[in-house]
C-alpha cells in the first residue's frame, strides 16, 4: 500500500556531503517517476536507485552517495510511498556511489540490507576490504547473504539473483517479470561490468575470469526492459523524455561496448 511519506528527519542534515571530485551529476536531483508497471525510478540524475513496489513491501535497489537519503526521500515522497514500507535493500555494486546511503536508508527505513557473499564483505567493512582501494562508506548489517540463481521473494515480488562479478567480485544484476500492459516483459536491472582497476592486480586475482564468466552471462540474456547501476550507462533521461524504455536493442550494445573496452584493456597487458 502506498503512503504519504514524512517529512525529512533532522538526522540527514549531518550526513556528509559528496566529495569535491565527484560528478555533479551524482548529486543533482532527477524527477522520480514510474519506468513499468511497478518499477520505479528514484535516484539522482546518474546514480540509479530503482525502488520495486510490492503489495507486502517494498525492495530498494542502490541508495546512492551518503548524501543521496534526502533525494531518494523526496522522490518517495512524490510518488507517495512511506519508507517504512521498504522492507529490502539491494545493491548491484558495493562501492561508495551506489551503497553510500544504506546506512541512512536502511535506519529511515528499518528495512534488511541483502547481498552477495562477496559483496557483504565489502558492506561489513565499509569497503575497506574493496581491491580497488577507491571506495570507503559507512559500514551496515548485513542481513542474508544471496546466492546465484536464487530467487528473492517478498510477498508478490520475485528476482532471480544473476551474479554478474567484475566490477566488485560481488557485483549483481536482478532480473523480474513486469506486465506494464497487460503483457509480460522482461524487466533486467544490470550490473555493466566495467572496468575500474588494472586487470592484472594481484589485490584481485580474479577479475579477469570473473570478467569473462559475466560477459557471457550478460550477453545470453534478453531483457524487453533495463535499467543499470548509472542512469547514463542505459540512457535512463532519454527514455524517461521519451516515455518508451523497452530497449533490448540498447542493452545488447552496451554490452557489447563495455567488453570491447575489456577486451582492449586485456589486450594493453604487458607480455609475461
Amino acid at each position: 500500500m502506498l503512503k504519504p511519506a514524512p517529512l525529512l528527519p533532522a538526522l540527514f542534515l549531518a550526513f556528509p556531503l559528496a566529495g569535491a571530485d565527484t560528478p555533479p551529476e551524482w548529486s543533482r536531483p532527477y524527477p522520480a517517476h514510474r519506468i513499468a508497471a511497478n518499477v520505479c525510478y528514484v535516484g539522482t540524475a546518474d546514480l540509479g536507485c530503482y525502488l520495486i513496489t510490492g503489495s507486502q513491501g517494498h525492495i530498494l535497489v542502490n541508495t546512492g552517495l551518503a548524501d543521496s537519503p534526502p533525494l531518494i526521500l523526496a522522490g518517495l515522497r512524490s510518488l507517495g510511498v512511506d519508507p517504512k514500507d521498504i522492507r529490502v535493500l539491494l545493491t548491484n555494486q558495493a562501492h561508495y556511489d551506489h551503497v553510500g546511503g544504506f546506512a541512512g536508508m536502511q535506519q529511515l527505513s528499518g528495512a534488511k540490507v541483502w547481498a552477495t557473499a562477496a559483496d557483504a564483505r565489502l558492506l561489513r567493512d565499509g569497503g575497506a576490504s574493496d581491491p580497488s582501494g577507491m571506495s570507503r562508506f559507512k559500514p551496515v548489517k548485513v542481513d542474508r547473504v544471496l546466492k546465484d540463481g536464487e530467487v528473492i521473494r517478498l510477498g508478490d515480488l520475485s528476482l532471480t539473483v544473476i551474479e554478474t562479478p567484475g566490477h566488485t567480485p560481488g557485483s549483481v544484476s536482478y532480473q523480474m517479470t513486469v506486465q506494464p500492459d497487460g503483457r509480460e516483459r522482461t524487466f533486467l536491472f544490470a550490473n555493466l561490468p566495467t572496468v575500474v582497476m588494472p586487470l592484472d592486480s594481484p589485490k584481485y586475482p580474479g577479475m579477469v575470469a570473473d570478467l569473462r564468466r559475466s560477459f557471457a552471462r550478460l550477453k545470453a540474456l534478453k531483457p524487453d526492459l533495463w535499467v543499470a547501476a548509472h542512469a547514463s550507462q542505459c540512457g535512463l533521461a532519454a527514455k524517461h523524455a521519451a516515455g518508451r524504455y523497452e530497449d533490448p536493442a540498447g542493452y545488447a550494445r552496451a554490452v557489447a561496448e563495455c567488453e570491447a573496452d575489456f577486451l582492449a584493456k586485456l589486450r594493453s597487458l604487458p607480455s609475461k
